[in-house]
């Protein structure tokens, strides 16, 4: 007897469904019908995809599904047509790091950042839209806003989110004011950007994920960018500049309100601060 027709089976989803509808939901109902048996024995492996020689550490689909990007220790992204289980296109990105993200500007443009603290825009026949080493640290997340495909933004381990656009030259110097968040201002002078991602709905927002127990919520429309790193520089000089030169004001907030106190809002489990 398939367990759909065992008789208590359907008795306890009815009575779970009852108290779905007078509004009494606690968390055993939730893990009572989150994962059904019935739903597990549906699930298989479709296919494997083999060409990645590293750990794959992150995918993306196109805009319209029918292509799958992955992204690899081994420096590479391989595009994937997952309905017919074949490769595309392998691209060698030109990163000497691990790569953490990778997305789609457009259905034959790609971003990704890696350990090596740059983030690379390349077409998918291999042309150099944008390197950038701004970041001092790992640059662990991109993200890209649906309503204009010419900004990136990209989260590193230096504390700082940067905005990239596509539509201007680019050239890694001390004057590029291109910082959109520096959390080192806020957070201290260990902070780390670790995720970014944008509202599908409101472009605008921008959620970003750092090293302590809050998700901040940015209206990047009050935002001034500001200026970052000076250069960037050796490790072991780089770690010194950030924690005592760079970092003077470290936790003092923005001296020039870059980023307005309306501008943020802060989320922690059980709690919200604006």
């Amino acid at each position: 007897m398939g367990r759909s027709q065992d008789p208590a089976w359907t008795k306890g989803t009815v009575a779970l469904t009852a108290a779905r509808e007078r509004g009494d939901i606690d968390r055993k109902f939730q893990n009572d019908l989150t994962v059904t048996r019935s739903m597990i024995d549906r699930l298989g492996l479709e296919k494997e995809l083999h060409g990645h020689m590293g750990c794959v550490n992150c995918l993306e689909w196109n805009y319209d599904g029918s292509i799958l990007a992955s992204a690899s220790d081994d420096l590479h992204v391989i595009l994937w047509d997952p309905y017919r289980y074949k490769e595309l296109h392998k691209i060698a990105t030109g990163h000497t790091g691990n790569i953490f993200s990778v997305k789609f500007v457009s259905n034959d443009t790609l971003a990704t950042c890696a350990a090596d603290g740059t983030v690379r825009v390349r077409t998918t026949a291999g042309a150099s839209l944008l390197e950038c080493s701004c970041h001092c640290g790992r640059v662990k997340r991109l993200a890209v806003p649906p309503d204009n495909p010419n900004l990136i933004w990209s989260a590193g381990e230096d504390g700082v989110v940067i905005q990239h656009d596509l539509r201007t030259s680019h050239r890694c110097n001390s004057v590029n004011t291109n910082v959109l968040v520096n959390l080192i201002k806020h957070l201290g002078r260990y902070a780390e950007a670790k995720c970014v991602a944008v509202n599908p709905r409101r472009p605008y927002q921008l959620a970003v994920g750092a090293n302590d127990c809050y998700a901040r919520l940015y209206d990047t429309r009050m935002i001034k960018l500001s200026r970052g790193h000076q250069t960037r520089v050796p490790t072991s000089q780089m770690l010194f500049e950030r924690q005592n030169v760079l970092c003077s004001r470290a936790g003092h907030g923005d001296p020039d309100n870059d980023v307005p106190k309306a501008a943020v809002q802060y989320f922690a489990p059980g709690q919200y601060y604006s």
